[in-house]
């Protein structure tokens, strides 16, 4: 692999530490440290989240783009994360479902980076096949 090409790749970490919705909301300036940098985390966000969704959803929400899936595909997972995407979505999803995938678009994904721009993240794949 040309040393360019591996020092870029090396360098884009998806590392990230995550944090509860809980410890954030505790904080006086939240923040989480993505790829090595402060990021910080808009209290306003914090706060529709809470109204939302359980004080246990961990944050970034991670918003997964792999090439394997079809142009302009999004992945969410988590129980937590899928309800509160389908809420914002207006999307019908019960209280007590299990479901831990949603697939979303590149309109819905414009409507979700529009109300969460601090509180989510991309982490891309790329397949190789």
């Amino acid at each position: 692999m040309d040393k360019e090409v591996y020092k870029f790749l090396h360098n884009l970490k998806s590392n990230f530490k995550r944090k509860t919705l809980n410890e954030l909301l505790k904080e006086d300036k939240p923040y989480l440290i993505v790829n090595g940098q402060r990021h910080r985390i808009k209290k306003k966000e914090l706060e529709f989240i809470k109204e939302n969704i359980s004080n246990d959803i961990r944050l970034p929400l991670i918003l997964e783009v792999d090439s394997s899936y079809d142009s302009g595909t999004v992945k969410i997972e988590g129980i937590e994360e899928v309800k509160l995407i389908s809420k914002i979505l207006g999307k019908g999803v019960s209280l007590f479902s299990e479901e831990s995938i949603l697939y979303i678009y590149k309109p819905e994904l414009r409507e979700v980076r529009r109300k969460l721009p601090t509180t989510t993240q991309y982490l891309f794949r790329i397949g190789l096949n």
